[in-house]
């Protein structure tokens, strides 16, 4: 048994290859996304392969997701993860006191994290929006054009009546 980041030992860590198949990656994309900071394998054995928990393959479908189905960049994606670890840390601090004063700073500065990764979100339904507003303009014109071109069509079949 190795040891897991988080200091206690665990038996469910896999290697880079079987996770790199299970969620659809390369390994190489995996430590890209290691040297990027977009993850921390469970366990890291100098001169050995990495090894990984199941919240890592969650992180990699996480990081999959975001980055195929809805098309954040790297730099997004790794500012929304960093939010999530973040969030983490405020759930954890929020539970541990019943001090008012404190609980209403970890709900404010959650409020301004939200408020963050809202933003991303919104800066890429914007995009996104631009690029579907573009696309109905090309749909529109083609429909136009095509409609042009049946009538010149229409017009030259039929007879002149005059």
């Amino acid at each position: 048994m190795a040891e897991h980041r988080d200091g206690q030992t665990h038996e469910a860590l896999r290697p880079i290859g079987a996770v790199a198949r299970e969620v659809g990656l390369t390994p190489r994309a995996i430590r890209y996304y290691e040297e990027i900071g977009l993850l921390r394998p469970a366990v890291r054995v100098k001169g050995a392969d990495r090894l990984f928990d199941e919240s890592d393959v969650q992180r990699l479908r996480q990081i999959v997701r975001m980055r195929d189905v809805i098309g954040f960049t790297l730099a997004e994606i790794r500012e929304l993860l960093d939010a999530d670890d973040v969030r983490a840390q405020l759930r954890t601090q929020f539970r541990g006191t019943s001090d008012p004063r404190v609980r209403r700073e970890v709900l404010q500065t959650a409020i301004r994290l939200a408020e963050k990764r809202l933003g991303i979100v919104e800066r890429k339904l914007e995009q996104v929006e631009s690029v579907r507003s573009e696309e109905l303009s090309r749909l529109a014109r083609l429909r136009r054009l095509l409609a042009e071109e049946e009538a010149r069509e229409e017009a030259a079949e039929s007879p002149t009546t005059r």
